[in-house]
């Protein structure tokens, strides 16, 4: 099975694809780390060759991204991605039509938090890593965000004809990382 699994920037998408991969090892593709890898050549970092990079080029670097990636799919994968980028001129498809008839997605997970958890989770990886994502810091913006998420995932799912889980875990949490267990235990049961 290859399952997408996706959350607006600083979801914590890493962490719950840990949990699952505890439970049931797969491999683990991060489409980040392949684009990384390009705008590192370029001399950008990881989040800003989202915004620096023209269309035409960006197109280029995708498709060279998703080829490298179809060399390393297997039977059971699951890829790490976001569905959309924002760029100077609004949001950007992360997996468009050629990506798609790339990976063949058997499912597709969104990720799904209160926009106040996200904020934090920005603000504490610009603090702690110096990671500025391309992507909103404020509450209207990420609630946008994940409006737009759900979007391009029904767009892609038609297109490849997969499902769509949207897991929304808005309840405050009664101990660390028990959204990311939650939804692992749910994405396991999509994998079965």
């Amino acid at each position: 099975m290859i399952i997408v699994i996706s959350g607006v920037k600083g979801a914590g998408k890493s962490k719950v694809i840990e949990y699952v991969t505890k439970k049931k090892p797969m491999k683990v593709i991060r489409v980040g780390d392949y684009f990384e890898k390009v705008f590192k050549e370029k001399g950008l970092k990881r989040d800003e060759g989202d915004k620096a990079i023209r269309k035409r080029e960006y197109v280029n670097i995708q498709k060279k991204v998703f080829e490298e990636i179809k060399n390393d799919l297997e039977e059971d994968t699951i890829i790490d991605t976001n569905l959309f980028f924002t760029k100077p001129g609004g949001f950007y498809p992360g997996l468009p039509t050629f990506a798609l008839d790339i990976i063949k997605p058997d499912a597709i997970v969104l990720l799904e938090y209160k926009p106040e958890f996200i904020l934090q989770r920005r603000n504490k990886d610009l603090k702690e890593l110096g990671r500025e994502r391309s992507a909103a810091f404020d509450i209207e913006g990420i609630k946008l965000e994940q409006e737009v998420q759900k979007y391009y995932a029904f767009i892609c799912s038609e297109l490849c004809q997969c499902t769509v889980k949207i897991l929304k875990r808005y309840e405050p949490e009664t101990y660390e990382f028990e959204h990311a267990e939650k939804n692992a235990e749910e994405i396991l049961k999509i994998i079965k």
